[in-house]
């Protein structure tokens, strides 16, 4: 016969091992939480790209050039800006200094051709040193051109306003500039 000791001891070994498939699985549902939260990786930001100043745009003429084509297409109202909107293909832009006066002329595609250039492109000058006048020749008519006036300031605020600065520092890659005499 079995003594009283032995089943003691085996009900006591029961009740502990019951007790332990009890208590187990909250223990470990408790500790991956807290292993997760201590070991787990942060997700990862995309690299921030410093936003677009005035004295980055006097540093670099191609990129000022890129924000006013941006600042043209994006916010200028002025229809044929639309005509340079693909960038992708990039810009060529001419520079054609007259009397002290220099205009700026915009082209689509960084690498359009004399031959390619039949209609007259949309141009921009600097009135100022802070102030950008856009032109939009309005094509099969009489009337006069379209125009607008933007500061230099402003372009910038509204590249940052749409988190497009990198887009605006991409875009002197597929930029070409010629310069006439």
């Amino acid at each position: 016969m079995v003594s009283m000791k032995k089943i003691i001891s085996l009900a006591l070994l029961l009740l502990l091992v019951g007790a332990g498939l009890l208590v187990v699985p909250h223990l470990t549902a408790a500790r991956p939480a807290q292993t997760a939260t201590t070991t787990a990786k942060r997700p990862s930001k995309k690299p921030t790209v410093p936003k677009l100043t005035r004295n980055d745009l006097q540093h670099s003429k191609a990129l000022t050039y890129s924000s006013i084509i941006y600042f043209a297409v994006k916010h200028s109202k002025l229809q044929r800006w639309q005509e340079v909107s693909d960038f992708k293909l990039g810009w060529q832009v001419e520079i054609y200094p007259r009397n002290g006066q220099t205009k700026y002329l915009v082209w689509p595609d960084q690498h359009i051709q004399d031959s390619a250039k039949n209609l007259a492109p949309n141009w921009f000058r600097f009135k100022d040193s802070q102030h950008v006048l856009y032109d939009s020749m309005i094509v099969h008519s009489f009337r006069k051109d379209q125009t607008k006036t933007a500061s230099l300031t402003e372009i910038v605020k509204q590249i940052n306003t749409d988190h497009a600065a990198a887009k605006v520092r991409a875009m002197p890659q597929r930029l070409s500039v010629v310069t006439h005499k």
